[in-house]
């Protein structure tokens, strides 16, 4: 689990980068006591201190309501603190001060669909990648949304836009490569897969996507070998057991099949007693 300070730390370094989101002037705050307590904010987040944090962004607030950096941090630090509401006050607080500010949109998004809001949640990536046309994550969060809508087309769009930017971001090709599988594009799988397994070589699920591809090719020979790399990676994960078992008996390599089915059950996986009873009565 991310300690809690590190999440802190990203909130003040996101909240920096983004001062400057719509303005090539250094940011200024309205008073003194204002810039006093924002930084001090800053200093209370940096040292895990976030009740502390929260009083001192209330104190900027209260000096200067129009402070939209203040809402920011306040948002990150209730999400932290499982306080949704007030952090969907604060986020929505400070898009509503700063129009243009694209992260505050991204992590509104990324709020509404941690509380279920996914019609609002697209609508604050949408607005995100509108301000800010290369936001490769609000781009990738677009994409994963549009897949598990099961709109695979969209997905696959936004997947090819996330890849122009980030061509070496082995995850894309990794989700691109599913949605073109439940399309019935299983050669286009496999070399999304194959691009996935060249980036990360020791990344499991590539080896293990890419022989349940080539399985659906019928190219069992093909689906064997990459499952056996998925095992020397992770002995114990038994479902590269069973794909390779089904494979293997597909091959009418019967003895190696069940053989694999023997060690996924020893390994307590739920379907190896089925397919055991199907393949090696």
């Amino acid at each position: 689990m991310i300690r809690l300070q590190q999440s802190l730390l990203f909130l003040v370094l996101s909240s920096i980068l983004a001062l400057g989101c719509g303005s090539d002037k250094p940011p200024r705050l309205a008073t003194s006591d204002t810039l006093d307590h924002y930084y001090r904010g800053n200093e209370y987040v940096l040292n895990d201190k976030p009740d502390s944090a929260i009083t001192e962004y209330m104190l900027c607030i209260k000096a200067d309501s129009s402070n939209w950096r203040a809402y920011y941090q306040l948002g990150g630090l209730y999400q932290l603190q499982g306080d949704f509401a007030n952090s969907l006050n604060c986020f929505s607080r400070s898009v509503e001060l700063k129009p243009e500010f694209t992260l505050g949109y991204f992590n509104k998004s990324n709020l509404e669909e941690m509380i279920g809001d996914e019609k609002n949640s697209m609508a604050d990536l949408k607005r995100a990648i509108t301000l800010k046309k290369d936001f490769f994550m609000a781009i990738l969060s677009k994409a994963r949304k549009e897949s598990s809508s099961g709109n695979y087309k969209a997905a696959i769009a936004d997947f090819d836009e996330a890849i122009s930017i980030r061509p070496d971001f082995y995850l894309a090709y990794s989700m691109r490569g599913s949605c073109k599988f439940k399309m019935g594009d299983f050669a286009g799988a496999v070399g999304d897969f194959e691009k996935e397994i060249e980036l990360m070589p020791n990344h499991i699920m590539g080896y293990v996507n890419r022989a349940v591809a080539y399985g659906e090719l019928k190219n069992y020979r093909a689906a064997v070998d990459d499952l056996s790399v998925a095992i020397q990676i992770d002995p114990m994960w038994s479902q590269s057991l069973i794909y390779r078992g089904i494979y293997y008996n597909k091959m009418n390599k019967k003895d190696s099949g069940c053989g694999d089915f023997r060690v996924a059950l020893k390994l307590k996986n739920p379907q190896a007693e089925s397919f055991s009873n199907e393949y090696c009565k």
